[in-house]
Formats: structure tokens, C-alpha cells, sequence
């Protein structure tokens, strides 16, 4: 399988739409989506006093964002499970459910797919970058977001010291060859932002392929 993998949207439905007008031309056989498809207005400290009276107080209502993801397959993240703890399952627009009850992983044979905030052991190697070097996954790597950052890193045969911990250099456009030998983790990159970051994902290749947009229309 052939896999365009998006994440971290928050919200962004024109970056959104930007970069599925280009993964049309990428022969892929589906769109995978990571996760903080929405942008929960509340923060994550301000939960358990939060109250509204309107479902908008807590999300943006754009069912153009969830319309863009049909025939995708999704998985939620930390923004979806927070607007699903303030909102009652009945009060949950219909449009927003098939985002808000996503599960929280998807598996193949080669890689596990998820967004990553479930993930333990986020650690800092340099400034900016977080990495989820605990986590244990199935197939030959891990696909995730959470932090915005795209990166490839390849695992050590035995224990997950940063020393023994290879960091792949990325060149948008060039594929990365993930060894059959080896174990990764995919930190793919946000939607949201000013160059809106996507990656392609060829299973049966064993690549992946960063791609972004400069200037999203």
C-alpha cells in the first residue's frame, strides 16, 4: 500500500485542502490522517472547570474539515479527546463524529500508525525536537505527530541510548529507504502552519518521502 499521511491540522482546513489537491497527483492508494484534525479552544489545564453553552465554545463547527477527510482513514488525537471529555456524546455534531470516535492507532504489517501523545517517554535530543524513544510499537516503524517537527530516526539494534540513536537527514522530494533490518520512528510533520508538511508512505518500497507547501492556496 501506497499511504499520503497528514497530521496535526488544527484546524487548518485551507492547508488541508492544499495539500490533498496535491497528494491527487501522488498515485497513493489513501490518505491517513494522525489526529488533531480539530482545535479544541479550551487548554488542557482549564478542563475540569470549564462550561458553554454552545458546542462552538469548545471547537470550531467547519464540516468541510471532516468532508475533506472522507474515504480517509483516521486516527484522533489529544485536541479530539479533549473536545470529546467536554462534550457529551449526544452533543457531538453528527459531521464531527467519524473524527471525535476515531480509535487511536492504526497497524499494517509494516508500521504502526497513531498520533502520539498516548505514547510514554517523550524525550528533548536537541532544542525543539521530541522524540517518543520508549515507545514500543509493531512492524518496522512508527508513524506519529503530537510535535511538530519532521523527522526519521532509526532505533539501535539493542537498548534506546541517544548516543546509538542514527538521525536521518530529510531532502523534500527524496525518498528514505527504512532497512529491513532496521527500526523507525517518523515524526511526519504538522499541516497547520506556513509550509503545511505531508509524507508519503510506500509499504511495499519500504519509503518514505517528505513533501510541504511554501505558499498553500
Amino acid at each position: 500500500m501506497r499511504y499520503a499521511v497528514v497530521t496535526d491540522i488544527h484546524g487548518n482546513t485551507t492547508g488541508l485542502r492544499a495539500v490533498l489537491a496535491r497528494v491527487r497527483d501522488q498515485h497513493v492508494h489513501q490518505v491517513v490522517c494522525l489526529g488533531d484534525v480539530f482545535e479544541c479552544h479550551v487548554g488542557k489545564r482549564d478542563v475540569a472547570g470549564h462550561t458553554f453553552s454552545r458546542v462552538d465554545e469548545v471547537f470550531d463547527q467547519d464540516p468541510e474539515l471532516v468532508a475533506l477527510l472522507d474515504g480517509a482513514r483516521v486516527v484522533r488525537g489529544n485536541q479530539e479527546e479533549r473536545i470529546s471529555t467536554l462534550v457529551p456524546g449526544p452533543a457531538r455534531p453528527a459531521w464531527a463524529r467519524p473524527v471525535l470516535d476515531a480509535p487511536l492507532s492504526f497497524h499494517t504489517d509494516f508500521a504502526t500508525y497513531c498520533h502520539g501523545h498516548a505514547l510514554p517517554s517523550w524525550q528533548e535530543p536537541e532544542p525543539g525536537l521530541w522524540c517518543p524513544l520508549e515507545a514500543g510499537f509493531t512492524g518496522r516503524a512508527l508513524f506519529h505527530g503530537h510535535h511538530h517537527r519532521s523527522a526519521v530516526h532509526r532505533l539501535p539494534a539493542t537498548g534506546r541510548a541517544w548516543a546509538d540513536v542514527v538521525s536521518i537527514p530529510l531532502r523534500l522530494g527524496e525518498a528514505v529507504h527504512l532497512a529491513p533490518d532496521g527500526r523507525y520512528l517518523v515524526n511526519v510533520g504538522p499541516v497547520r502552519g506556513p509550509v503545511p508538511t505531508w509524507a508519503v508512505v510506500d509499504e511495499v518500497e519500504a519509503t518514505v518521502t517528505y513533501y510541504r507547501i511554501e505558499a498553500p492556496g
